[in-house]
């Protein structure tokens, strides 16, 4: 069977599904017609036993994703065929905002963002001020920051919380030295543990360390957002969250969710990592999120033997990146062991060694200023 045979097939079999959904109550989102639903089709990709459907996505939200992609993968498994859905928008920003909606009325848009992304902003019960935690680049140390941040901030006498959003690598339940499984709440939400007088969350104490989690954007989104509101925060002074490396689906989730007091973007001085870092700078600033600073992260090496520093990764790209994008560097870090030693230990160093501690202050007083 040809390429294009196959492909029209295959067309016929999801237009029909879509218009057979469009008649359930729970997929009135499809469209007020089946023709509307089956206009929904954009096209199908082929492949050996496998088939990549491309649907347009415009009115639809999250869950709404999740049920059609779940009932379309339901259908073509019965042809033998493993299903992915690719969804696309077919209107520009400006136009989907006069659309109609389809599905279950949802709250206006707060205000409009870049990216296509929909403001709808719903604050987290109980938490005052959100600190997002970013970085372009992975390994730049961004997790050690947010720890000890969250940290240092509970020292100040801060109701705080710290949530881990890396759900492909979580590492706060090693840097803060908790493990084990979560409690739920009589009404079902999630009881964060708590420890160095913070309280934590992260996906990592629901996962098995050793096997990767497996999921593509509309999965993890809808765990984010299940990580936001689902978990008892109690009162809090500040949220403190580390985001995962890069401008992707948590990202996005987190900020057109969540009310952001201000952004922090963490890098190390060397040109490869700052070029990253621009990336995820200009994300918070066309997404209107305050930015509080950057964190230059191994800043330079310092000799556990005799002290000498050296700044083994440069210092005048960091200097130029901070005067080109006009934002304050509020905090130099060192590569030193015992930083490294004491989170993979389990205790924030800002705890453990007073002489370390300073090097965070910078940090924890920008937030407090700002």
């Amino acid at each position: 069977m040809s390429s294009d045979h196959q492909s029209n097939i295959l067309s016929v079999l999801v237009v029909e599904i879509l218009t057979q959904a469009a008649l359930r109550p729970e997929f009135a989102f499809l469209g007020k017609s089946p023709s509307e639903a089956r206009e929904r089709f954009i096209g199908i990709v082929p492949g050996e036993n496998t088939a990549v459907a491309q649907i347009a996505s415009d009115g639809m939200n999250l869950d709404q994703k999740s049920a059609l992609e779940v009932l379309l993968q339901k259908e073509l498994a019965q042809h033998g065929l493993s299903a992915t859905v690719y969804y696309k928008r077919r209107h520009s920003f400006a136009d989907r905002m006069t659309l109609p909606d389809n599905g279950p009325t949802q709250p206006p848009p707060n205000r409009p963002g870049a990216f296509g992304v929909k403001m709808q902003l719903k604050p987290i019960p109980g938490v005052k001020k959100v600190i997002a935690v970013s970085s372009g680049k992975g390994g730049v140390g961004k997790s050690t920051v947010s720890v000890n941040l969250a940290a240092g901030l509970a020292a100040q006498g801060q109701a705080v919380g710290l949530l881990d959003a890396d759900l492909y690598g979580p590492s706060a339940p090693l840097m803060m030295g908790i493990h084990g499984p979560i409690s739920i709440s009589a009404d079902q939400k999630m009881i964060p543990h708590e420890k160095h007088g913070v309280k934590v969350m992260s996906f990592g104490f629901m996962s098995d360390p050793y096997h990767p989690v497996i999921w593509r954007g509309p999965m993890i989104a809808k765990a984010l957002e299940q990580l936001f509101y689902q978990t008892v925060w109690g009162e809090l002074d500040y949220l403190i969250i580390d985001l995962p490396p890069g401008t992707g689906d948590v990202q996005l989730t987190l900020i057109e969710n969540v009310p952001l007091h201000g952004g922090i973007v963490v890098s190390t001085p060397q040109a490869v990592a700052l070029l990253d870092a621009h990336k995820g700078l200009s994300m918070f600033e066309k997404l209107k999120v305050p930015v509080l600073g950057l964190v230059e992260n191994m800043s330079h090496f310092r000799c556990s033997s005799c002290g000498h520093l050296d700044d083994i990764f440069g210092q005048a790209q960091i200097e130029a990146f901070a005067e080109e994008r006009k934002i304050p560097i509020i905090g130099r870090i060192p590569l030193h062991r015992r930083i490294r030693e004491a989170s993979d230990g389990g205790i924030p160093v800002i705890n453990l060694d007073p002489e370390f501690a300073l090097y965070y202050m910078p940090i924890i007083e920008a937030v407090l200023r700002g």
